[in-house]
């Protein structure tokens, strides 16, 4: 049967509104599927960024005193946290945190490891040799990196991380405890924010998780944000 051109014209147009709902009909699942998923990173004390942060150029010093820069980011999915090494509550119970995580991670193998990096915020008092000593003490293939003063606050700022010091008259921002019992005359404390980030294998930050940061959490949220 031969059809006539009004009819080829109907169904024509019948053909692309089929089309056209089913491409609104995807883009409302997807949708509705992202609002879910940022709904349950939000539960569970993470934040996506919609479009992810470009890391500019910045050398670190690793622990085995190696230069680290943004390029080292690249390849694989990163963990970051920042902190000192005689900190004495937060620091070691996050790091002690990413650890359990780290391990949990291992024992799923179709699970990409992440890179677990460790920068400290104290470059006046932390050295090579305390970085490598404190992360080594968690786990041996955490990273480590120590800079100066103006790379640290370089790093630091790209990942939305502020310290600065605080004595025992000071306010604390970020600790437990705002000064330690047996302070000396002269001594200090590190004030900084405790979250730890995610960056993706462009070397792009890409996330953020809130404190308190706990190894069940974390081993949640890795796979959601990563996509794995």
């Amino acid at each position: 049967m031969q059809l006539s051109r009004n009819t080829k014209i109907s169904l024509a147009a019948f053909v692309a509104f089929d089309l056209l709902l089913i491409y609104w009909l995807a883009t409302l699942i997807t949708a509705r599927s992202e609002v879910a998923v940022v709904n349950q990173l939000n539960e569970l004390g993470a934040i996506k960024y919609p479009e992810p942060f470009a890391l500019t150029s910045f050398e670190l010093t690793d622990q085995d005193n190696n230069a680290f820069t943004n390029e080292d980011f690249l390849g694989q999915w990163s963990l970051v946290f920042f902190g000192f090494t005689s900190c004495p509550d937060v620091c070691p119970i996050t790091m002690s945190e990413l650890a359990q995580t780290y391990r949990a991670l291992q024992a799923q193998p179709d699970q990409a490891l992440p890179q677990v990096v460790f920068v400290s915020v104290d470059p006046e008092r932390d050295s090579i040799d305390g970085v490598r000593e404190y992360v080594q003490r968690f786990d041996s293939e955490f990273i480590g990196l120590i800079g100066s003063e103006a790379e640290t606050a370089n790093i630091a700022a790209q990942f939305f991380v502020a310290f600065s010091k605080v004595d025992e008259d000071m306010v604390d921002m970020g600790h437990e405890m705002p000064a330690m019992p047996d302070m000396q005359a002269g001594d200090y404390m590190m004030n900084h924010n405790i979250h730890v980030s995610l960056v993706n294998p462009q070397g792009e930050l890409t996330a953020v998780v809130r404190p308190p940061i706990r190894r069940e959490v974390l081993a949640k949220l890795y796979p959601l944000l990563t996509g794995q």
